[in-house]
């Protein structure tokens, strides 16, 4: 470009230079230094917080586990009781050296009162 070309576009009077662009240095400043060291702690009492209720939650569910164990030993004696006191000698013998029962000698037969039978008794 020769010089005439240059005076014609506009007077150096109103040519204004380009503002310098300064970069600010992205170094280790007290702010950054305080921001991380704050979201450390942070993160450091989220992350024991995490254990000790995963730590209560085991100890909450071992205890449940050992009560559930003695209730099912529990319910399996009184099942094996109730066998027990249901049995068929057990009730004979209470029938009869406690009440005074006996067997019958003969087959049990249906009266009949009235003309009815009991099954239309009901």
């Amino acid at each position: 470009m020769s010089q005439n070309a240059m005076s014609q576009d506009a007077p150096l009077d109103y040519v204004q230079a380009a503002p310098s662009r300064t970069r600010r240095a992205r170094g280790l400043t007290t702010f950054n230094i305080v921001a991380v060291l704050i979201l450390f702690a942070v993160l450091v009492v989220v992350y024991i917080s995490n254990v000790v209720t995963v730590d209560s939650l085991m100890m909450e569910q071992i205890g449940l586990e050992r009560e559930e164990q003695l209730l099912l030993q529990e319910r399996e004696t009184l099942r094996a009781e109730i066998n027990m006191l249901s049995s068929y000698n057990r009730i004979q013998a209470i029938a009869t050296e406690e009440l005074g029962l006996v067997h019958a000698n003969q087959q049990p037969y249906s009266l009949t009162v009235f003309g009815m039978v009991p099954s239309e008794a009901k």
